[in-house]
């Protein structure tokens, strides 16, 4: 496994997920997860935090790509940080009164738990807060309180768990191409990271339209960040996409994630 990391580049990290049954899944990661659904048009659902305008999540409705549903695909796990430990407490309880299944919980470090959405996407939570140390799952429902009904500003996609036919490939481009480096002692310390994980499964290398799942990794980065970016890539030839305004460029990895780069014009 690598884990590699993108410093100065995550300020705000979008995941875009392929779906089957968009309203589906709506009701899972806003009534269960707890995010705000920001807006619907056509096939899309944009999906954030009731205090701010980031784009967390899109769910593209897909009705004819092929659901694959249990076959190891690109996204092995996405983990979701919260700011404190009695917020995923509340969010706990929720997967509890709804019988959801949940598929683990740690509390080694913290608060951790696993649960895969409709669509077999893993979603991990995960809280730090060491002001409320919790041990078991006693401990952590009684710091349910119900004042977390949702999301709060402080939750953002922090790593994303990638399985890929060729690690080194991939490793290699996030490096060179997109700027990534590998953290320290194989452990990133940043805002996002991307851990790699070896595959042989025919699902993994399918075309992002053609499978559900993971779709798009979009960034929200800053001018400066925007301009290196095209700039590096140019002078590497290679191949991407840039729109005629300069606010949008998007690049396809070895594995066929699609990855956005939208310049943050409000700096």
């Amino acid at each position: 496994m690598s884990v590699l990391t993108l410093a100065d580049t995550a300020e705000k990290v979008t995941l875009a997920l392929r779906v089957k049954d968009r309203d589906k899944m709506i009701d899972f990661y806003q009534g269960l997860i707890g995010f705000n659904l920001k807006q619907e048009e056509n096939t899309l659902a944009i999906l954030g935090v009731k205090e701010d305008n980031t784009q967390h999540l899109w769910l593209e409705e897909s009705p004819r790509a092929e659901e694959r549903f249990g076959e190891v695909k690109k996204l092995q796990k996405a983990t979701l940080t919260v700011p404190s430990v009695e917020e995923i407490s509340d969010l706990y309880q929720r997967l509890k009164e709804a019988s959801y299944p949940i598929v683990q919980v740690s509390y080694d470090e913290g608060v951790r738990l696993a649960v895969d959405d409709p669509e077999e996407n893993r979603l991990e939570v995960l809280a730090t807060n060491e002001e409320n140390k919790v041990e078991n799952e006693e401990q952590l429902l009684a710091l349910a309180s119900g004042n977390f009904t949702g999301l709060t500003k402080g939750a953002s996609f922090q790593q994303v768990y990638l399985n890929v036919t060729v690690p080194q490939k991939e490793e290699n481009f996030l490096q060179d191409h997109l700027g990534f480096y590998l953290g320290e002692n194989g452990k990133a310390n940043s805002e996002f990271d991307i851990s790699l994980y070896s595959s042989d499964s025919y699902a993994v290398d399918m075309d992002n339209s053609d499978v559900l799942g993971l779709e798009i990794i979009r960034f929200v980065v800053t001018s400066d960040t925007f301009n290196t970016l095209e700039a590096h890539l140019t002078n590497k030839e290679q191949e991407f996409y840039i729109d005629k305004k300069k606010t949008l460029l998007t690049i396809y990895d070895p594995a066929g994630v699609e990855w956005w780069f939208v310049r943050n014009n409000e700096q």
